[in-house]
């Protein structure tokens, strides 16, 4: 298993709060966007209490909230109401199109579960200058965590994507034509290993060609290595690997067919 620390994930599994305790529970900081209706309270949430025994029954052991207890805020709510000092201009990453920069305010806030205050959690809103669209992250990193740390972490979500579209473009990691796990698992890994080294390739050459891309590698690499030749003896191999693997694919779905229709019989 790769070591690691961060788990950062999109509204799908930020809205999971089962996901996320389990994260949380595996010594992980989870680093979630969720959706602007999430709620939270701010640090002082309301006292819980169990109710009184009659004496009888079963007796309580359900924490309630007191009628009178101010109910929690939405993310967009408590976004709307911080004063213009909570928001700061922050340099996000690096982009191919210069520096992505947003207005972020950090606070934290005290998240709810089943309708009652849970843990404590670090709040992180994200306003795009320009069209005002706002984003929100709940992350359990520790409350000594610094600023700059969780500004960076809300944009390296999108590295990964980033991998799948490249590995699709250049390294054909979507082309496959599998019926296992394991023959799906081995040209994942091909194609994995195959784009960790253009861009290894990349980042070698980054002196002499700061601005080298990784299509660019490739063609550079397309250019440079030798093609294979191809002769009448290779192509007969692989036409008879083809072969038999294919029959050996009819075989088991005619395995598999018999045998299913001799359950129906039977």
């Amino acid at each position: 298993m790769l070591p690691g620390r961060w788990v950062a994930c999109d509204e799908a599994f930020g809205r999971s709060t089962d996901f996320l305790d389990q994260v949380a529970q595996m010594q992980l900081w989870y680093y979630a966007e969720v959706p602007l209706d999430t709620q939270v309270w701010l640090l002082d949430p309301p006292a819980t209490y169990v109710s009184t025994w009659s004496g009888q029954g079963r007796k309580p052991t359900k924490e309630r909230l007191p009628a009178d207890a101010p109910g929690a805020q939405t993310v967009a709510a408590v976004a709307a109401t911080l004063p213009a000092s909570a928001w700061r201009l922050e340099t996000i990453k690096e982009g191919s199109h210069g520096p992505l920069q947003a207005d972020m305010a950090l606070l934290r806030v005290v998240a709810v579960r089943e309708g009652l205050p849970g843990p404590e959690v670090w709040l992180v809103l994200r306003r795009n200058r320009t069209t005002g669209e706002l984003k929100a992250y709940l992350s359990n990193a520790p409350a000594e965590t610094p600023r700059a740390v969780l500004v960076q972490m809300s944009g390296l979500r999108w590295p990964i994507e980033t991998i799948f579209e490249e590995g699709k473009q250049l390294v054909g990691l979507g082309n496959y034509q599998v019926r296992s796990w394991t023959g799906w698992h081995h040209h994942m890994t091909m194609c994995i290993l195959a784009h960790f080294f253009l861009v290894r390739l990349a980042h070698r050459l980054k002196k002499q060609a700061p601005a080298l891309t990784l299509p660019q590698a490739k063609l550079l690499l397309t250019g440079l290595l030798p093609m294979r030749q191809f002769d009448a003896q290779w192509v007969l191999e692989v036409l008879g690997y083809q072969q038999r693997r294919n029959y050996a694919a009819y075989l088991s779905h005619r395995k598999r067919r018999l045998g299913q229709f001799s359950l129906s019989v039977a």
